[in-house]
């Protein structure tokens, strides 16, 4: 069925130089059938990216903390599959891993 629904790919977190936690921005993923998220790390060092969901409205005001709930802990780098169901997806990056990137696909159909 090729030519039927979208994917979308968005990179959430590139690499940089920064030595802090970095949350994400948030990224719409409220009529995704199939969403993966892809982490590349050169940290030697074991540590734990989350994944966190949110079912807040997002599109008249900020999204308050109180409503992010965590989806997974993903502790190695490589592609992860993420269930879908929410409607707006955004991931922490821990500081060990400041060249980390997570990039977040989702597929409609």
């Amino acid at each position: 069925m090729s030519g039927y629904g979208y994917t979308r790919r968005v990179v959430l977190k590139g690499s940089s130089a920064d030595s802090s936690t970095v949350t994400s921005n948030a990224m719409l993923v409220a009529d995704a059938n199939q969403i993966s998220a892809s982490i590349v790390s050169v940290a030697a060092v074991a540590s734990n990216w989350t994944v966190q969901g949110s079912n807040a409205d997002g599109f008249t005001a900020a999204i308050a903390e109180g409503e992010w709930s965590t989806v997974s802990v993903i502790a190695a780098q490589g592609i992860f599959s993420v269930t879908p169901g929410m409607r707006w997806i955004r991931t922490l990056r821990p500081a060990v891993n400041s060249l980390a990137s997570i990039v977040i696909n989702y597929r409609v159909s």
